[in-house]
């Protein structure tokens, strides 16, 4: 009932196997399959086309001359770095506890969760149709570019050889002839910002409402893609309508919708 491990690097590769050993709670019962190998292949796919995404909207970027200070950043950019010293601590946990599943898991969350269902989804738009040298695009490929180098790190002693290739593309000064003698990532403490945390959970718990009825709007038949929707947001209270109406151009960003009208609505 065995399976050859030369088998699995013949057919998916050596990182697979890696992966599939990286990923699994040695403290229980280890199984292994074709399915689980699928599955496995799944996540590896997730990740590299999301590092390939990232890597995509570097073509005209450099890190010595466009990089923009974090001071000067959008907030959805300096979130998202927030949120990636996050799964550095929790990474740099699993592997020190040899808990590599959890290293693994912190990351293909930020992965799915943090950067291809919020922040590479916001970001197209700016990216995209910005001025080519622009602040609002520069400042996304700043955040980009340390996500990339970040996460290629972070992934190095687990996926070895596609993060030895994926370094292989990464320009920038003084670079050395292997991602395996450049050092771990660590927590920046200025990328914590407990206010910016606390506002942008409160955004996003709004976000999911709105995507929602977006979702129902679609099924209906009223719009295709949500720019083709009006979003209008009514509310009795006075704190969260100060803090919709503040908040209206990033709300819109964060619902990808082309207009939006914040109005006091009487409390029912």
């Amino acid at each position: 009932n065995g399976i050859d491990p030369k088998d699995v690097v013949k057919e998916l590769g050596a990182d697979i196997l890696r992966l599939w050993a990286a990923s699994a709670d040695y403290r229980k019962d280890i199984s292994v399959s074709q399915e689980i190998f699928k599955q496995v292949t799944e996540a590896y796919r997730k990740i590299r086309n999301t590092l390939r995404f990232l890597h995509g909207n570097l073509y005209d970027f450099s890190q010595d001359t466009d990089k923009v200070p974090y001071g000067e950043m959008e907030e959805a950019d300096r979130y998202i770095l927030l949120r990636l010293n996050d799964t550095i601590r929790k990474a740099t946990l699993g592997y020190d506890e040899y808990e590599f599943y959890m290293a693994f898991q912190a990351i293909h969350q930020f992965c799915v969760v943090d950067l291809s269902a919020l922040y590479l989804d916001v970001i197209k738009d700016r990216v995209y149709s910005s001025a080519p040298g622009s602040r609002l695009r520069r400042s996304a490929q700043t955040a980009i570019r340390e996500i990339l180098e970040v996460l290629t790190l972070l992934l190095t002693p687990i996926l070895s050889f596609t993060m030895e290739e994926m370094y292989s593309y990464l320009g920038g000064e003084n670079k050395m002839e292997s991602i395996q003698l450049l050092d771990f990532p660590e927590v920046r403490s200025h990328y914590q910002d407990g206010a910016l945390e606390e506002k942008w959970a409160k955004l996003l718990d709004i976000r999911e409402q709105i995507l929602k009825v977006l979702e129902e709007g679609r099924q209906a038949g009223h719009y295709g893609n949500s720019l083709g929707a009006s979003l209008h947001l009514g509310t009795g209270d006075e704190a969260l309508y100060a803090f919709l109406k503040e908040n209206e151009k990033l709300l819109m960003d964060l619902a990808i919708v082309s207009r939006i009208e914040i109005s006091r609505n009487q409390a029912p």
